[in-house]
């Protein structure tokens, strides 16, 4: 693998190195390249220029010293530019070339050559850079003219070729190792600034993250660092938490799970002893009325009709486990709710053993419902039936329009639920003295609603006293086709 797919393939750092640093660590040596190379031109011609001026300076004595003949002058003014130091040669020469005086490094004939002619033909300076002596030179030739301005001669002016790069050879080096020492000190400062402002908040999250891998659906993530991290991070949390209450839900839904898989199966028990337990509860009770007619014996009579109580108790009892065993029914028609209720209160009042009154307030207008009508008359029944046996002098009927939902509302003035009333839906569950109650009204109640795709709420009546509210959809449909009848 390349430098570069590591680099891509690593972490957030690998990427700021890579897509941030390394770009601009180019583009500041570029920067830093340009500028030395467009120094380098300005230096160069700088001390070019420095020549040039000394060259002019000369020029005037020289040819002076040249018209006259004066050889003496000739070399005192060239040992004075070989004395500046900036100078490595000096050298006068006639038209024809030869040299007339020279100090220093320097060509000692030009004759024939392609610069010196150049120059006695234009009269304009020239310059190149060339060997001298072995020595790399830059040389400067400025033209001599006498007084009539014919040119009568030039002068070579030589300067080392080195002394260019030396000049520039320091330069070059500091800003080359400023650049390093630069990419080094922004190496350094990406590195610690990702891991303080960002590097050591996402450690967290993925440290947190690896915990949950594990199975650990309780951490937490630190809100902390940056905007965008705090956002991830209340996200994860979110998350964890969402995923805990989904738990949660699956949990209490596999203990409802098990819980109705043994009802299923109690009730399928159940119905079986039910049906068994019928027909010798029917046989006996025919033997304890024929023997009821047979005998004159008041103790006798008394007895038997004791027998035959229990026994009735009995078949009660058969006809609730049946009930509660009875497999769910999805059978479906058009149900009048004030029709059903006078029926269900008509029902319950031929059993009262009880001398509480009971008393329906049914609904202005038709209520048509689309559901099962006699497992709803069943489930009214048994809490009317319950009413009756809590109530103490009275229990109201009442139904309540909620939109498209109708509310049943059973009243009564009896001791009220306990304080955890939905214990009371279980079966076998109740509170009446023992041999009292078999604890499946309420349960066959709850069954039968969520069979109605309805409600069942056991609260407190505005008196005092137990409230039962039975909730069932209103049916459009069925009181359109009805009302119309």
């Amino acid at each position: 693998m390349t430098l570069f797919g590591t680099l891509a393939g690593g972490g957030i750092g690998r990427q700021l190195v890579l897509y941030v640093v390394l770009p601009l660590w180019l583009m500041l040596a570029l920067g830093i390249g340009l500028t030395l190379h467009y120094v380098s031109l300005e230096q160069s011609d700088r001390l070019k220029e420095d020549i040039k001026l000394i060259a002019r300076a000369v020029r005037g004595p020289i040819g002076e010293a040249l018209a006259s003949g004066d050889e003496g002058a000739l070399e005192r003014t060239l040992s004075a530019v070989f004395s500046l130091g900036q100078v490595y040669g000096a050298s006068v020469f006639d038209a024809d070339g030869r040299v007339l005086a020279s100090s220093g490094i320097a060509d000692l004939s030009l004759r024939d050559t392609p610069l010196a002619t150049r120059v006695m033909l234009t009269g304009e300076n020239q310059e190149q850079y060339q060997q001298t002596a072995g020595k790399d030179v830059f040389s400067h030739f400025v033209p001599l003219t006498d007084a009539g301005g014919r040119i009568n001669g030039l002068i070579q002016i030589t300067r080392r070729a080195k002394d260019f790069d030396q000049s520039f050879e320091l330069l070059f080096k500091t800003a080359w190792l400023s650049w390093l020492g630069l990419g080094a000190l922004m190496m350094g400062v990406v590195i610690w600034g990702h891991y303080r402002g960002l590097g050591r908040h996402v450690n967290a999250l993925v440290a947190v993250m690896d915990r949950v891998r594990e199975g650990d659906w309780q951490r937490q993530a630190d809100i902390a660092g940056p905007q965008e991290l705090r956002r991830i991070a209340q996200g994860l949390n979110d998350m964890l938490a969402e995923i805990r209450n989904h738990q949660a839900q699956e949990r209490a839904l596999n203990q409802r799970l098990r819980h109705q898989q043994k009802m299923a199966a109690v009730g399928t028990v159940v119905g079986g002893i039910a049906h068994e337990l019928g027909a010798p509860l029917n046989v006996i009770d025919g033997r304890a009325r024929r023997l009821q007619k047979l005998t004159g014996e008041p103790e006798a009579r008394r007895q038997l009709e004791a027998i035959r109580g229990q026994v009735l108790r009995l078949s009660r009892i058969v006809r609730q486990l049946l009930d509660f065993s009875r497999p769910e029914s999805r059978q479906g028609g058009p149900v009048e709710l004030n029709r059903l209720l006078e029926q269900s209160c008509a029902a319950v009042r031929h059993e009262q053993l009880s001398g509480a009154r009971l008393s329906l307030r049914p609904g202005a207008s038709p209520l048509w419902l689309e559901l099962d009508g006699a497992r709803l008359e069943l489930a009214l029944v048994n809490v009317l039936r319950n009413a009756l046996q809590a109530a103490r002098s009275q229990v109201q009927v009442g139904i309540r329009e909620r939109g498209e939902w109708l509310a049943i509302e059973v009243d009564d003035d009896g001791p009220g639920f306990p304080d955890e009333a939905e214990c009371l839906l279980a079966p076998f569950v109740t509170t009446k003295p023992k041999g009292e109650g078999t604890g499946l009204g309420l349960a066959i109640v709850h069954n039968i609603m969520a069979e109605l795709d309805g409600g069942l709420a056991l609260t407190t009546a505005p008196g005092g006293g137990a409230r039962v509210i039975l909730t069932v959809a209103r049916s459009s449909h069925a009181q359109g086709i009805h009302t119309a009848d």
